[in-house]
Formats: C-alpha cells, structure tokens, sequence
C-alpha cells in the first residue's frame, strides 16, 4: 500500500520556504537539524481535537508522555488558511510557538502566539491554548489507548511530501493524522 502524501501547500513547506521572512524560516529550520516528526491533522482529527480540548484525557501527563520531545502540528482553519506550531516538552508541560499562513498562492507564513500547556490540574484556558491542547491530544491519543490495550480513533501514519515541496520537507519525519477509516480505504 502505498504511503498517503503529506498535504501540498502545507504550512510546514512555507516556514521552510525560501519565500518565508527569516525570522520564521530560522524558528521552522531547527525541526529539520533535530530530525523533529511533523504531523499534518486533517479535518475530521481536527474536529475531534475541538472536542477533546475540554476533556480530562487531554490534561492527562499520559498524553504528554506519549508525544516526542520536539514535533511540528499543523491544521487547516476555517478561513481556508492554516495554522501550526512548533511544539517542545518543558518539564510537565508543553511550549508551542504558533505560525499561521492565510489561503491562496500569495499567502506569506507569519509568526504567531507563544504559548505554554500545562498538565494535570489547570485554570481556566484562552483559545489558542486549547488549540494546541486538543491537537497534540488526538496526536498523542493513539499511544496513550495503545498503553491500554484500547484502539484509536486516531491513526498516526507515515507520508510522504508531494513532489513539488520535497526539497522543502526533506530531513523532516513527515505524518498525516486521520481516522484509522481512512487508512484502510
């Protein structure tokens, strides 16, 4: 079976892009240096990431003991654009530096919020924080069940970057994030 592709116009290829303000591309290059994953989440995860943002598996030190050291996230937004975040464990908890590209050709990535997860018991959570929270929780979701002997509705499967972006992603751990459904079909 052949691996799906990692989405074409992703984020990730425009903060690595030449055409990226050097701020971003020098932040996005060190996913490259450290041969950091990158997940794409497509719209069905997405949707159920809204949804566990809330819940108490995603506060759960379990999640963040599923999730690699430093990853790349990215999800498309309601206005056609995409958003996305480099994401590094600090202690017992996460810090995700935000990036964002609007819809068509002449989009430029910018440079978005900083923000900190925490783990356990939290105060209330502004909206980016609870972005982030419930993406990197339906990434870490499959692991954490897996520790249970539970199946996911996350699959977590390895791609490959579409031709026109490959010198752009290359040395980057390429995934897409979708329902195991769509895997098997």
């Amino acid at each position: 079976m052949p691996r799906p592709r990692y989405p074409e116009g992703s984020l990730l290829a425009a903060v690595l892009g030449e055409g990226a303000p050097p701020e971003v591309r020098r932040a996005a290059r060190r996913l490259r240096a450290e041969g950091a994953p990158a997940v794409a989440v497509d719209g069905e995860i997405a949707g159920l990431a809204g949804g566990l943002a809330g819940s108490e598996v995603s506060r759960s030190p379990a999640v963040l003991d599923a999730l690699p050291p430093l990853f790349w996230i990215e999800a498309g937004r309601g206005d056609g654009g995409i958003a996305g975040w480099i994401v590094e464990r600090r202690g017992r908890g996460l810090s995700a530096r935000g990036f964002a590209i609007g819809a068509g050709a002449e989009a430029v990535p910018e440079a978005g919020e900083a923000v900190t997860v925490a783990f356990g018991a939290v105060a209330e959570e502004g909206e980016a924080v609870r972005a982030v929270r419930g993406l990197v929780a339906a990434v870490g979701l499959p692991g954490v069940l897996a520790q249970m002997g539970e199946s996911s509705p996350v699959a977590l499967t390895p791609a490959d970057p579409g031709a026109g972006e490959a010198g752009a992603l290359r040395g980057v751990r390429l995934s897409v994030a979708t329902s195991p459904e769509a895997v098997a079909g």
